[in-house]
């Protein structure tokens, strides 16, 4: 891993796997765990995760309102940050988006979930293991209900691409 460096600022990416909120005096700054390597930002995990929606080209309240309309109303909505070619980028919060003790995973860096106390034990892709204050089964529905929200805007994708209602008519020649 890289050493850790800090920043003022940051937007997530497809190598962001987890916003960790770190509380440091009377401050609260993030950890971010990137694909290869780890960062410190000065900003709370819920002003980067709003700062990369309006970067993207939208806002959490929206993303949060789309994920409802494709859904249904949950507890600890999880949400489409951006996309790339078809490929969404869905995060989840652990707890109220809000609040200081949430943690944003992403659902593709997720490799396993395993109970362990009252929390669990979150493994990423990139074999970092991290103990949260979630349960398991909390964890599990969170992972299931992105994976829901990933497969509506999969199938909206391939609605984008589906053949015209004209490509089989035949057009009189003109002479």
């Amino acid at each position: 891993m890289v050493k850790k460096k800090w920043l003022g600022k940051y937007i997530v990416s497809f190598n962001t796997f987890l916003l960790l909120p770190v509380v440091q005096g009377n401050k609260l700054s993030t950890l971010v765990i990137e694909r290869n390597g780890e960062l410190n930002v000065s900003r709370k995990p819920v002003h980067i995760v709003k700062s990369s929606c309006h970067y993207y080209g939208g806002s959490l309240q929206n993303s949060t309102n789309t994920a409802k309309l494709a859904i249904g109303k949950r507890h600890k909505m999880p949400i489409i940050i951006a996309h790339d070619f078809g490929v969404p980028y869905i995060f989840l919060p652990t707890m109220s988006p809000n609040s200081e003790e949430n943690v944003w995973v992403s659902y593709s860096a997720i490799d396993n979930i395993e109970p362990d106390g009252m929390g669990c034990i979150l493994y990423l892709e990139n074999g970092l293991s991290f103990k949260l204050d979630i349960s398991a089964t909390t964890m599990y529905r969170q992972y299931a209900v992105a994976a829901l929200l990933e497969k509506n805007f999969l199938k909206k994708q391939r609605q984008l691409n589906r053949p015209s209602k004209f490509d089989k008519f035949d057009f009189p020649d003109e002479d």
